[in-house]
């Protein structure tokens, strides 16, 4: 198990005591006990200490440019360290963050600048932010009208206790709807804490409210860094209605990031066995993704490829689709995927980066380069890692 150590801000190692380092492709809102949610970087990191090895996981906050350590219950030998670093993979990859690699294809001194630009290695410095002008939430109209509604609820309950000495259960599950209404409002705002203050008020006036469970389950899971909260609510969420779809996917989904892909498959088929589903595109291709995963590459990329001809502009199945491919060594097939993924996707950087990659592996160094620019050149604040592999690789491929 992974514990914050906060007498870590840093990691301090040489770079021969470095086994491999992961990096996060993206920068997802990420909120970790005794942090406000921000946008934040990931790193796993493996450093061989002694004999043994420690597997540490290191997240940086863009805003407060604070890094938070996680480290193991205690080193491990070498039989065990695949492990470690699939556990601290998964960890990492519950908040939401894809993790890519390429330490092991450095050189020592490419390696020390690595290290010399991570965040991971750095001791904290806070930046001063000029922060724009404070604008009253109360403007958000739905976030008021949502507050009318629950003023109206208070005097329903107010009416009721007084006529009946009693809260029908009625108005309990419109009151708990409100308080989920009003957390998903809060949440579409960035608000993590306002939201799960909702979420649990509504949990209190009705237990029985599938999608609050649901709800609860993707903040533990995404937000929180409480994956075992975040299965119990998913779960939850399904015994109480079982064709709820989106909470039999997002515990698929969950499942699939912490790699329990044989767990994910039967949520996902259930998902679809549902008609009235509508986000069925998202499911087809989780359910390719946790298929490849387990051993059914072909069945997989069947599924992933029938969902693209629906929607061709789904960014996440392209990207799938060119990673199997190119991790079965299928160049030509995983090009076209990732150039698909990026003429759906010109605004994601990382669509650039893996069609670069690729483009490079096929000896295509002037495409490479055009590819690695397009991603170097992106202002997204979320996508800054993503963008400094990319200068990184640009400068490897100019003559």
């Amino acid at each position: 198990m992974l514990h914050e150590d906060p007498e870590r801000t840093h990691l301090q190692a040489r770079r021969e005591e470095i086994v491999t380092i992961y990096e996060s492709a993206n920068q997802p809102l990420v909120q970790t006990p005794g942090h406000s949610a921000q946008a934040a970087q990931a790193a796993v990191i493996a450093l061989r200490t002694g004999r043994a090895f420690e597997v540490l996981v290191v997240l940086t906050f863009a805003e407060s440019r604070e890094n938070v350590v996680y480290a193991p219950d205690a080193p491990v030998p070498q039989t065990q360290l695949q492990q470690a670093v699939d556990e601290a993979l998964n960890f990492a990859e519950s908040m939401g963050f894809i993790l890519e690699s390429n330490w092991a294809g450095l050189n020592p001194t490419q390696k020390e600048e690595v290290m010399g630009r991570m965040s991971a290695f750095q001791p904290p410095q806070p930046k001063e932010i000029e922060r724009p002008p404070e604008r009253p939430k109360a403007a958000d109209a739905l976030s008021a009208v949502a507050r009318l509604f629950a003023a109206f609820a208070l005097l329903l309950v107010a009416a009721g206790a007084t006529a009946c000495s009693g809260v029908s259960a009625e108005q309990r599950r419109r009151s708990a709807e409100i308080h989920y209404d009003l957390g998903t409002n809060m949440l579409q705002n960035g608000d993590v804490q306002g939201a799960l203050k909702e979420y649990l008020d509504a949990e209190k006036e009705d237990e029985d409210l599938p999608q609050t469970h649901n709800a609860l389950g993707v903040l533990y899971a995404y937000s929180l860094a409480r994956p075992e909260r975040a299965e119990e609510h998913f779960r939850q969420a399904i015994a109480l209605d079982k064709d709820f779809s989106e909470a039999r996917n997002n515990l698929g989904s969950f499942y699939v990031a912490r790699g329990r892909f044989a767990e994910a498959i039967p949520q996902f088929e259930q998902a679809l066995a549902n008609p009235l589903y509508r986000d069925r595109i998202i499911a087809e291709t989780n359910l390719g993704w946790a298929l490849y995963k387990t051993g059914q590459p072909e069945k997989g990329m069947r599924r992933i490829e029938s969902a693209l001809v629906i929607a061709p502009k789904y960014c996440l199945g392209w990207r799938q689709l060119g990673t199997i491919h190119a991790e079965r060594g299928e160049l030509r097939a995983a090009g076209d995927a990732f150039a698909k993924y990026a003429a759906a996707c010109p605004g994601t950087a990382d669509a650039h980066l893996q069609s670069g990659k690729i483009l490079a592996r096929q000896t295509r160094a002037a495409d490479a380069r055009v590819a690695f620019q397009r991603c170097a050149d992106s202002k997204d604040d979320r996508e800054t890692t993503v963008a400094k592999e990319c200068q990184r690789l640009l400068r490897e491929l100019t003559p």
